[in-house]
């Protein structure tokens, strides 16, 4: 049993949001204890100038869905955990066929993340998708980023999949929602797409050159992020699963396929702050963030929305909840650890970029902390690194796998063309290259940009706002990756 001070992590709580313009977007911390309040502070407004933001103001959940796509899975019973996704989707190609509904629900599928795959094919952020040709689309992709359970590395594909399965199964999710929802009085909801209107949500607002804007996605909103509700709801929804068994198993980490603990369960993360291992998880969309933390033994559970992209939810609940336990999160700023700069793997696609206090990796920026004897560690159980650098080289661990990351020397690609000239087609996707220069995208959203040399056959560009390896497979064939796709391949015509 751990003690609880309130009282410190109201305080915490208000410190944390008070940097923020009160008249502007802004974010809701909720406590609760034994179906109690016990905390609750707020700052911002549903939209610049507007209402104020309260513990029943409505937020997108974001990833926060995916622990409960865990419970329904769970609680349904109709997909076992052992069982190959292939067993309900008969129409999967056999590499994700083969992976298990386990390994789906903890990022150990080695399944490419779906909206990262069309970003490889030119699909903008607003590009309109359908859940039924994103089944279809994505059943045909024979390739996985890893070989299952050999690494842990976040991505929403199996998630859209176990939905999908779940439903062949005769359980559609957002009617379970609804369902338990109505059972506990909840505005909890599962929407289909991002334009489907909610009842009282409030905008999400991303900054630009301009000002604050509303966020927005074209995608299908699967069950990796298609809920809602306010921060009442999600405390009020926990205090109702944390006493179930489905929430034991979901908090339970899911070991690799060589036995290497982890510290990702089935839909839940577990996050060591002092002496305790706390269950929950965070989420992401264009304007929105959301967290959680809860400890089942005491029935408590905090809860962090914010309809800002700079909410950082999952941060204010780990230093709130440090506060209220009276400990701290034994994370240490990091210092110069390494050269800032690029580094690459001697071969394949995995490249790095070291800044400030953080390390980009495959162009997916994770925050480092200082750890014992010069090694340097993130804090995310689904992206999990240990580094140090020697003799020039970054070296460690990455996702769970031993890694070692070279210096990219700035004449390296000089001496290296890319014999890479000619137009190229991915799944009716096209680009063209000539010498050092990539053309991308057709009509009035044609960019053309610089290759930048990696070595040995890969390169990066930018596009889209991301920043794009493109390895040389053959002498006709390219594969583009990011942090979460590494399978779109590209032939030259």
């Amino acid at each position: 049993m751990f003690d609880a001070d309130w009282a410190a992590a109201q305080a915490a709580a208000e410190e944390e949001l008070e940097r923020w313009d009160e008249q502007g977007p802004g974010a809701v911390v909720l406590g609760i204890e034994r179906g109690r309040l016990q905390l609750l502070a707020a700052r911002g407004r549903a939209e610049c100038g507007g209402a104020a933001l309260d513990g029943t103001s409505v937020f997108r959940w974001a990833s926060v869905t995916k622990h409960v796509l865990a419970a329904c899975l769970l609680e349904s019973g109709v997909l076992p955990l052992e069982m190959p996704l292939g067993a309900a989707l008969p129409e999967l190609a056999p590499a994700p066929a083969a992976v298990t509904v386990a390994q789906a629900l903890a990022m150990q599928g080695g399944l490419p993340d779906t909206r990262e795959s069309l970003t490889l094919l030119g699909f903008h952020a607003l590009d309109r998708t359908d859940a039924a040709a994103l089944l279809a689309w994505s059943a045909g992709i024979d390739r996985l980023n890893a070989e299952p359970g050999t690494e842990v590395a976040y991505s929403n594909g199996g998630y859209r999949l176990l939905e999908a399965a779940l439903a062949r199964r005769g359980v559609v999710f957002a009617e379970w929602v609804a369902a338990r929802a109505g059972r506990l009085g909840l505005g909890m909801h599962a929407s289909e797409h991002w334009s489907d209107p909610v009842p009282g949500l409030v905008p999400g607002h991303v900054v630009g050159q301009t000002g604050w804007s509303h966020g927005a996605q074209g995608m299908h909103l699967s069950a990796a992020g298609s809920l809602s509700g306010s921060a009442e709801d999600l405390a009020l929804w926990l205090a109702d699963l944390m006493p179930r068994p489905e929430f034991a198993r979901m908090s339970r980490p899911l070991p690799l396929a060589s036995g290497q603990a982890t510290s990702y369960g089935l839909g839940l993360r577990l996050l060591q702050i002092g002496g305790e291992m706390v269950a929950g998880h965070g989420g992401a969309q264009p304007g929105y963030r959301a967290g959680f933390l809860c400890a089942p033994g005491e029935a408590r559970a905090l809860v962090v929305l914010s309809n800002r992209d700079d909410g950082d939810a999952t941060g204010i609940a780990a230093r709130v909840w440090a506060r209220m336990r009276s400990t701290r999160l034994r994370r240490d700023a990091v210092g110069t650890w390494a050269p800032p700069g690029l580094y690459a793997a001697p071969g394949g696609d995995l490249w790095a970029e070291v800044k400030p206090g953080a390390i980009s990796v495959r162009d997916a920026e994770e925050a480092l902390f200082a750890a014992s004897d010069g090694w340097v560690e993130s804090a995310a159980p689904q992206s999990m690194m240990r580094l140090r650098c020697t003799d020039g080289a970054i070296v460690g661990e990455m996702f769970h796998k031993p890694v070692r990351l070279l210096p990219v020397s700035a004449g390296n690609g000089e001496a290296e063309a890319p014999e890479l000239d000619g137009h190229w087609i991915g799944d009716g996707a096209l680009l063209g290259i000539r010498g050092t220069r990539l053309r991308w995208g057709a009509g009035p959203r044609a960019t053309d940009v610089a290759l930048t040399p990696l070595g040995n056959g890969r390169w990066l560009f930018p596009a889209m706002g991301r920043r794009i390896c493109l390895t040389r497979l053959a002498p006709d064939r390219v594969r583009l990756s990011l942090a979460r796709s590494r399978v779109v391949e590209y032939r030259r015509l």
